[in-house]
């Protein structure tokens, strides 16, 4: 089984590394029509609803933000835990809920660059082995690289690594999740909030660990996904537990909070993983459980 396994993976690998040099996305329906949310996952993008799911493109997917009528994705096209720097953003546009156009936009990402999100019209995705946030246009061109955390130099002693994995701009300000998860200790996740320049104003501890996701409602909450816990960290009162499995990748649909889920394995496994999407009601109960052929690794609400 683990030889199989093992295959697979580098038969997924190997197909992601011709479609970087081919310049491709691997698109595998262009209809988003009747669904309200997008899932990225190491097996692919999902659109989803509460009847089910359809795998919208191949590949090895984390970051995932739509800004107007573009969905903007991190991909990977080669295994995440690899240091090949083939990663790359991807640009999706929609008309009238139909994919129009998919492209690439920037190349030459780290491969495990985790979410992303669109601040001041600037693409800033979470280069998170290096500690850094990269900044590009619309257009995928390159602006900065900026540094709230010391660059990692790995094997360097004394190095401290935060595992730095979600950029938001919430209640004015710009927050970026701190995972504090990589080390031998349980420490529990923090959330970092930036000034003017990019860099640490103040930190926040979370009632949380492994956390992923900064999302804020309409009610001004700040939402989070306590990951090792199953949890819903919200910045008005206690953790909700939502699951036995670990939650990652957090949404606001119509009807309440979308969360996705999936098992807990070595990040070198993940890539074979099944997940599902929860849908909770207004008192924060699953009222839907959908089956996804890949954990997911982020969710957007898709806004037709």
């Amino acid at each position: 089984m683990d030889v199989e396994r093992g295959r697979l993976r580098a038969i997924r690998a190997a197909l992601a590394s011709e479609a970087y040099d081919a310049n491709r996305v691997r698109l595998s329906t262009a209809n988003l029509q009747g669904f309200d949310c997008l899932v990225s996952s190491r097996n692919g993008l999902y659109a989803v609803n509460r009847a089910g799911s359809l795998q919208v493109a191949h590949g090895f997917f984390f970051g995932l933000r739509q800004h107007g009528d573009t969905i903007f994705a991190f991909e990977s096209c080669a295994e995440p835990h690899s240091p090949s720097a083939r990663g790359r953003i991807v640009a999706i546009t929609l008309v009238e809920g139909q994919i129009a156009n998919a492209r690439v936009i920037a190349r030459g990402l780290d491969n495990q660059c985790h979410q992303l999100a669109v601040i001041d019209n600037l693409i800033c995705v979470v280069d998170t082995a290096n500690q850094v946030i990269r900044r590009y246009t619309l257009d995928g061109a390159e602006v900065d690289v900026r540094t709230p955390l010391p660059p990692v130099r790995w094997g360097e002693k004394g190095a401290i690594y935060r595992h730095m994995n979600s950029i938001a701009r919430v209640a004015g300000e710009i927050a970026v999740m701190l995972h504090n998860g990589a080390g031998p200790e349980r420490r529990p996740s923090e959330l970092a909030w930036l000034d003017a320049e990019w860099r640490i104003a103040r930190i926040e501890t979370l009632a949380g660990y492994g956390c992923h996701d900064i999302l804020e409602d309409a009610a001004g909450v700040i939402w989070h996904c306590g990951s090792w816990d199953g949890e819903l960290l919200r910045s008005n009162g206690v953790p909700i537990r939502v699951s036995t499995n670990m939650t990652r990748g957090l949404a606001l649909g119509p009807e309440g909070l979308i969360v996705g889920v999936s098992e807990f394995r070595p990040r070198e496994q993940r890539t074979l993983l099944a997940g599902s999407v929860l849908y909770l009601d207004d008192r924060y109960r699953v009222i839907e459980e959908v089956l996804v052929d890949g954990a997911p690794t982020d969710l957007m609400a898709i806004n037709l």
